[in-house]
């Protein structure tokens, strides 16, 4: 079997959740060709397509490169080109829009493929036609952005992804009910496949149920709104004047950074959080071994799979009610749900943790991990996306 997973760029070496994909399905027999929008200078251990590039400034060039590309395209493929244009123009495109489809998709169109493989909702824009003209079954992957976010941005942008989709995989079952209530029939087969951790990497701590002075939290996620670190530092701030000495590590970088910084400043909390930058899988698993408790506050979570390694590493994890989230962690049992926009109830539950017999402690994080290794194991994970492939 073929299967084209098409991705906005070829998975980096850190990226373990693709490449332990493609390298599973590559072993159980299946051809699988990466398509992207990026070239890669990367030495890569499957096949790899890119997308021919776009020259904003090179107006020449550009016309020259996207003459020669669709000549090229429509010699090799004539039948689904013109399939292709067409179908663009009867959902509604103009005649050079419809053009400009066909180069953005000139990389897969010539292929010879059984299944194409969105890995993310939004790599199928203005790609919904192309399975219908290649005659391969459609598959796409629904992740925290795709449905929470992305549809905000862009109402309607897969309405016409829909009816055309064989099957569906999403991380959590909140992720699914929302995009059903978006508009995705209830009827297209659906498999969940939770994110999976490499327990290898992630091994349990020594000191797991240990708290140690200075509390160490921690929190990993990019610095965007809908990570909420907002209630997280005015958490800290609740806890500190209480008396409590604490120390909070965000790993992580993004568009928030500037004004999370200065709401560190305005706190007073410049000695207790610390901004330590994007990290590698080997350093996250460092800091996590580090630190006593981890904390996730966001407002939307698809699954969020550094919670998954917090747990696994032994971390006391306090979580939001955000859906995804709690799915991901059972109350009580292997760690606690505070409300979102509520730095009361995050400095409560991170105050009760504290009080809480070590024994108690050490009971909820070794649940954590045994829930990790039996729920979410990369051979699950690798058997799950074998099947979604076979049915």
């Amino acid at each position: 079997m073929r299967i084209g997973l098409i991705l906005p760029e070829a998975p980096q070496y850190s990226e373990t959740f693709f490449n332990y994909k493609i390298k599973c399905l590559k072993e159980s027999g299946y051809d699988v060709t990466v398509f992207s929008g990026k070239r890669t200078k990367n030495k890569l251990f499957f096949k790899h397509s890119s997308a021919y590039p776009v020259y904003k400034n090179k107006k020449i060039r550009q016309f020259v490169l996207f003459f020669f590309v669709l000549l090229k395209t429509f010699i090799t493929a004539p039948e689904r080109s013109v399939k292709l244009i067409r179908k663009e123009i009867k959902d509604g495109n103009q005649f050079f829009t419809s053009l400009k489809i066909l180069y953005m998709n000139a990389h897969i169109i010539t292929h010879k493929l059984d299944w194409i493989h969105f890995g993310y909702a939004t790599m199928s824009v203005n790609r919904e036609n192309l399975s219908g003209v290649m005659k391969a079954k459609t598959g796409v992957s629904f992740r925290g952005y795709d449905i929470n976010i992305y549809p905000l941005k862009n109402p309607g942008c897969y309405n016409k992804l829909w009816d055309k989709l064989d099957k569906v995989h999403s991380i959590s079952d909140y992720l699914y009910a929302k995009a059903v209530k978006l508009g995705l029939p209830d009827n297209v087969p659906y498999k969940k496949i939770s994110p999976a951790v490499d327990i290898s990497l992630f091994k349990f701590k020594n000191d797991a149920g240990v708290i140690k002075t200075p509390l160490r939290v921690l929190s990993i996620g990019r610095l965007t709104w809908i990570k909420n670190f907002e209630t997280a530092i005015s958490a800290v701030k609740i806890l500190k004047d209480r008396g409590i000495n604490i120390i909070y590590t965000i790993a992580g970088f993004g568009s928030e950074y500037e004004r999370l910084k200065f709401a560190v400043y305005q706190s007073g909390l410049e000695e207790n959080i610390i901004f330590s930058g994007k990290k590698e899988h080997k350093e996250i698993a460092k800091l996590m071994n580090e630190s006593d408790i981890y904390i996730q506050p966001s407002y939307q979570e698809g699954f969020c799979v550094s919670v998954l390694e917090a747990q696994a590493t032994g971390l006391l994890c306090i979580v939001s009610d955000a859906d995804g989230l709690k799915e991901n962690v059972i109350d009580g049992e292997t760690g606690w749900i505070a409300p979102k926009r509520d730095p009361e109830g995050f400095a409560g539950k991170i105050t009760e943790v504290i009080n809480m017999s070590f024994e108690k402690r050490k009971e909820t994080a070794l649940k954590a991990r045994q829930r990790v290794e039996k729920e979410f194991s990369l051979e699950d994970q690798k058997k799950n996306f074998i099947e979604f492939f076979k049915d």
